[in-house]
């Protein structure tokens, strides 16, 4: 196994063990909020922002999932018989949409600079989390799917210089 097997292998094991965590985490308090509201007529204060929040999370680890299974919006045509055509066109899209990460990874990161210190903290109840630290996600999420990118345009790479 190479390294970039493993690497990817790992990575995809911990995106979806923390997507699965949030996903149920989401579920549960969803769940939990309804049941109250029609209960007791009222919810926790703090659920809903921090429901808000565990969905952008797991859109983003989702979307990094997407990414290494190839299962992201792609743009499809007719594959080309050729073996070696058909790398050279995937490294192309996997290198485009590498840049397009990398642009956005960078204007995210300005943002969560931005926004961890001149943000206000996320209150949750008796809990406050740091200005900041909800919206980590955005850059790091756009980090996980350059990742998977840049790995799939390595892949792609190899296919197309074997002989």
């Amino acid at each position: 196994m190479s390294v970039l097997d493993w690497l990817e292998r790992e990575l995809k094991r911990l995106e979806s063990g923390l997507l699965a965590l949030l996903l149920s985490a989401l579920i549960g308090l969803a769940f939990l909020q309804v049941a109250l509201r029609q209960i007791l007529g009222s919810g926790w204060v703090w659920a809903d922002p921090l429901c808000r929040e565990l969905v952008l999370w797991t859109g983003f680890l989702g979307a990094a999932l997407a990414a290494a299974e190839g299962k992201h919006f792609a743009w499809e045509g007719p594959a080309p018989a050729n073996p070696r055509l058909a790398a050279a066109l995937r490294l192309i899209g996997q290198m485009c949409a590498a840049a397009i990460c990398l642009a956005l990874l960078k204007a995210s990161a300005r943002f969560w600079l931005e926004e961890r210190t001149a943000g206000r903290p996320l209150e949750l109840g008796l809990v406050a989390l740091p200005a900041g630290a909800a919206s980590a996600i955005i850059p790091l999420g756009f980090g996980l799917i350059l990742a998977h990118f840049c790995i799939g345009a390595i892949r792609s790479a190899k296919a197309w210089w074997r002989p």
